[in-house]
């Protein structure tokens, strides 16, 4: 009987420690997968601590290409990472953009207490932009567009002519309103305005 209760009992100790070593196996390999995925990203950020409050992001959404991008406030963006994301969507070739694009896009956010900011177009190639023209499309022959200085974009939520208004205000350089399309233009040439369709 004593021998019979201890074989009862080692067989418990034994699948009690068969059941740890599957559970430790279990929950080391998807944290090993998510330290190898998280080593192979660029632009990752280190996670909250438990306890904290997660930062604020803003969502950039472009349109054309279906990409986001979430960023914090006042986060700094590689250049290759803005070149990418503001690319040209008809020839898929980023162009070197001026890094203001993003901060400016950031702050019309941050003014307008969105998470989110809807690109409708970054840099455009000049092959594709004398195709718009050649189509009828209001472009202008040496647009900012070409030169990556420029961007348009709404917030949702947000009427067009609200945040015309608040652009001009910030007088950064060119602002277009093109209210039946329903997005402004940015850039960072000269100050100026102008509205089209």
């Amino acid at each position: 009987m004593i021998r019979v209760i201890r074989v009862i009992r080692l067989i418990r100790v034994i699948r009690v420690a068969i059941l740890v070593a599957l559970t430790t196996v279990a929950t080391a390999e998807p944290a090993k997968k998510h330290r190898a995925r998280a080593a192979k990203s660029t632009a990752h950020r280190a996670p909250t601590k438990p306890g904290t409050r997660a930062a604020r992001l803003i969502n950039l959404y472009n349109g054309w290409t279906d990409e986001w991008l979430a960023l914090e406030p006042g986060e700094k963006l590689a250049q290759s990472t803005i070149d990418r994301f503001l690319r040209d969507h008809y020839t898929n070739a980023p162009g070197k953009m001026d890094p203001k694009l993003p901060e400016i896009l950031l702050a019309a956010a941050d003014h307008f207490k969105t998470d989110r900011v809807i690109v409708v177009s970054g840099f455009r190639h000049p092959k594709y932009n004398l195709l718009l023209r050649k189509k009828g499309h209001q472009v202008a022959r040496d647009s900012h567009h070409t030169q990556g200085d420029a961007v348009d974009f709404n917030l949702p939520r947000v009427t067009t002519e609200a945040l015309h208004a608040w652009a001009k205000d910030q007088k950064i350089g060119g602002v277009g309103l093109y209210l039946q399309s329903g997005f402004i233009h940015m850039d960072t040439g000269p100050v100026r305005s102008w509205s089209g369709e």
